[in-house]
């Protein structure tokens, strides 16, 4: 089989009255240089490219990073604004945007560009300590303080039961006959638990004994004032387990069922009172309506 070889070649450039220049080509050295020199400035160019599109991509992930962060700071704001509310402070949001009867809002537009994630990132740097100070000094110490106000308020609500075990309603509130037989009717103010002799009788909500002695109409009786304009009265028991001034919670006992004062037998009279007013326990106890 016959050899295929590239042999080298001989140029002679010439010019009139000078010697003539002999240059001496070996074509493969010359096709690998030329090869080279077209190769490298395209795979320069396509590394550029690639780092381009890299830089771009990593570019667009922080900007994407950035507002992200900036949409959860507003939403925390937002939440902190809520809470401020809820504290009893004022909503800054409102004062903001209050603007005067004869104003409205500017006209606005223009082309939508994405912000620089610096500058987002700039934002929230800035944000963030205003956000914190504002729980830290105004907020937490405002909700805490509204929190604990609640808490009393709601230990003072009177919707605990009024007496240990099942409870029997036998009188109702409102204008019932006179139960002692007499052709009249009478204002009810309370609702009336019949029982054995000796069942506990429990305070309804947190409060202060203002009265615990004994009254014609209603016996041995306690009188507990729970604050937020509620007071509750437990009526006809046959012996009182406290004393003007002590402080009771929601489910202590405060004496036992009986039939003192103007009962016609062994029962619990209890009334609620708001603002002075006698109110239907039902409506507090959460009892099922009466059939």
């Amino acid at each position: 089989m016959a050899r295929f070889s590239i042999n080298p070649y001989t140029v002679l450039i010439t010019a009139t009255g000078r010697a003539p220049v002999v240059l001496k080509l070996r074509p493969v050295p010359l096709l690998v240089g030329l090869g080279l020199l077209v190769g490298l400035p395209i795979a320069w160019i396509s590394l550029l490219l690639y780092q381009n599109v890299q830089l771009a991509q990593r570019n667009q992930n922080l900007s994407e990073t950035a507002s992200e962060v900036l949409t959860e700071l507003n939403a925390i704001g937002n939440e902190i604004e809520v809470l401020k509310t809820r504290a009893g402070l004022p909503d800054e949001r409102l004062e903001n945007t209050r603007l005067p009867d004869d104003e409205k809002m500017p006209p606005r537009g223009g082309v939508a560009e994405v912000a620089p994630a610096e500058m987002m990132f700039d934002e929230a740097r800035q944000q963030l300590p205003g956000l914190e100070q504002m729980l830290a000094i105004a907020v937490k110490p405002a909700l805490e303080q509204t929190l604990e106000s609640e808490a009393e308020q709601a230990a003072a609500f009177p919707s605990g039961k009024p007496i240990a075990g099942t409870a029997k309603v036998s009188s109702e509130f409102g204008l019932r006959p006179n139960p002692f037989g007499a052709r009249s009717y009478e204002m009810h103010e309370g609702l009336d638990f019949s029982g054995p002799v000796g069942k506990p009788i429990l305070a309804t909500a947190e409060g202060v004994v203002v009265r615990a002695d004994y009254n014609g109409g209603y016996g041995n009786h306690v009188r507990i004032d729970h604050g937020y304009n509620y007071e509750t009265l437990y009526a006809h028991m046959s012996k009182i387990e406290v004393k003007i001034g002590d402080r009771v919670r929601r489910g202590d006992v405060v004496g036992y069922l009986g039939s003192t004062g103007r009962s016609s037998g062994p029962h619990l009279h209890y009334s609620i009172y708001r603002n002075g007013q006698a109110v239907n326990p039902r409506y507090y106890l959460k009892l099922e309506k009466p059939k």
